[in-house]
């Protein structure tokens, strides 16, 4: 017996995580192996390691916020098909369509409200650390170590 296009969505709809994540880690272990995991780059010879950071937090809030956002759009738009596969009176399915959709945007909207928080918490709280340091990023020691070169390269 063939199953029907509506069983078959709804088993793929159904499958457990554990066969999403063998894809998944899949994926991921490719990514890392040619080195192409979310496309980061390499700290150039021009920038310090300060201004390396902020980029690199800035390229992950940036994936963060593009993937969430086009997953939720993927959603809302699968969402309609599996609402219709079901056949509900059309009341329902606008009033179930609308509130799954306000719950996916809610979710979304809350996770980048609070991964954008961490990181501005992160840097005030490295902004505060710096600040009481004298306005340094080293620390007290790093200092020392160097007091004795002066100016001549081969010493490092």
């Amino acid at each position: 017996m063939r199953a029907s296009s509506n069983e078959y969505q709804r088993f793929i709809f159904l499958t457990p995580l554990p066969v999403f994540s063998i894809s998944f880690t899949s994926t991921f272990q490719f990514l890392i192996s040619k080195n192409r995991f979310m496309g980061m780059r390499s700290m150039s010879r021009d920038e310090s390691m300060v201004e390396y950071m902020l980029k690199m937090l800035i390229q992950v809030l940036i994936n963060f916020s593009l993937g969430l956002l086009m997953a939720l759009v993927i959603f809302i738009f699968g969402l309609w098909s599996i609402i219709k596969s079901y056949q509900p009176n059309p009341l329902t399915a606008v009033a179930f369509f609308l509130s799954a959709a306000c719950a996916a945007f809610a979710f979304v909207s809350t996770y980048l409200f609070l991964v954008y928080g961490a990181a501005a918490g992160g840097l005030y709280g490295t902004a505060k650390i710096i600040s009481a340091n004298g306005g340094r990023i080293e620390g007290p020691g790093d200092r020392r170590r160097y007091q004795n070169v002066r100016n001549r390269p081969h010493y490092y």
